[in-house]
């Protein structure tokens, strides 16, 4: 009897194999694991670009404040103040002074940000904040326009809850803890900024040589936990943290890290203001610094570093519209003398 042959290939149809419809556990398990790792070699690959293309938005930001700076030098034959000192208000009684919170850099930049409109809004004859440091917005002229989110101010790889209305670009105040020189504070008021309104002719150093602006993490903000790299311990631990040089202030910033920790947790809320609290910062330490920040509270001064999550350094936009990424490596001397518009080291 003669056996049934398969027509497609000449097999006895008995001896085919049966045709199979899925995987085996063992082909499943490969399979995942391939795709596992592939998944593992592309996730940072991913983040990588995206953390590129943030810092390039970030770069981009600071170029057009450092445009904006000299659109507004043409046009004034000075750079704007990002400090000025406290004056009375005509509200209150003779004797008593307003806030001495100043009005920022930033926001006399505005119309030549494309913000015209958001500009004219801002009173500037009124005291930029309440004399009551527990309310929340400055006086009523100015209360939308303190409420207006401005993205150019705001760095796309900080992540904090305070980017409403938020500031992440800090103007240079020099290397010491306050906004001026004097006897006392010798290396203070020496950077791209001071108490005083400065022109070109201001940066015997050159201004490719001072950095101008550098960016700065916003504080945690309300909440129970807290950052050593965003928030504020209280510098005021010993007598004159605040009325000596930059040394002195980080021995005080060292120990305010120690003592009932942070002590302002709302670093960066306001692009409004051009105290050490929001728009200011120094170079007392380097870039990412270890030494955690602190302030006076009530006076914000003290010592506020250049800090960000970019991976391995800060943006930093020069006093001649150049933006350059500084390494976490850099040394302090160094730092300090891209700090000085006036110390005589030509820092490349």
């Amino acid at each position: 009897m003669k056996r049934k042959i398969d027509g497609r290939f000449g097999v006895p149809a008995a001896s085919r194999s049966p045709d199979r419809h899925a995987f085996t556990l063992i082909e499943l398990m490969v399979v995942v694991s391939i795709l596992g790792l592939l998944i593992s070699l592309l996730l940072p690959a991913v983040q990588s670009a995206r953390e590129a293309a943030r810092r390039a938005q970030c770069q981009s930001n600071l170029k057009q404040v450092g445009l904006a700076l000299h659109a507004y030098e043409s046009s004034h034959r000075l750079f704007p103040l990002n400090w000025i000192a406290e004056r009375i208000d005509p509200r209150d009684a003779p004797a008593a002074y307003g806030a001495v919170r100043p009005y920022s850099a930033l926001a006399r930049l505005l119309p030549f940000l494309d913000q015209p409109a958001l500009f004219a809004s801002i009173n500037f004859d009124v005291e930029s904040f309440p004399g009551a440091m527990l309310k929340e917005f400055p006086y009523p002229e100015n209360e939308s326009a303190f409420l207006v989110r401005v993205s150019t101010f705001l760095c796309p790889t900080d992540g904090s809850v305070l980017k409403a209305h938020g500031c992440s670009y800090r103007g240079n105040y020099g290397v010491g803890p306050y906004p001026a020189t004097n006897n006392q504070t010798y290396d203070s008021g020496n950077g791209f900024y001071s108490n005083l309104p400065l022109g070109v002719g201001s940066f015997p150093d050159g201004l490719s040589h001072t950095a101008a602006y550098s960016e700065r993490l916003l504080g945690t903000g309300p909440g129970p936990a807290f950052s050593a790299m965003r928030d504020f311990g209280n510098i005021s631990v010993a007598w004159y943290c605040t009325d000596r040089d930059a040394d002195f202030a980080l021995a005080c910033s060292r120990l305010a890290a120690t003592r009932d920790f942070p002590k302002v947790r709302r670093g960066g809320f306001s692009w409004f203001i051009g105290d050490f609290e929001c728009a200011a910062y120094n170079h007392a330490q380097e870039s990412n610094g270890r030494i955690p920040d602190a302030l006076f509270p009530g006076q914000w001064v003290g010592i506020v570093t250049a800090r960000s999550l970019h991976p391995g350094g800060v943006s930093t936009l020069m006093g001649d519209g150049s933006v350059r990424f500084v390494r976490d490596g850099i040394g302090r001397p160094v730092w300090r003398g891209l700090g000085t518009r006036n110390g005589g080291e030509l820092i490349e």
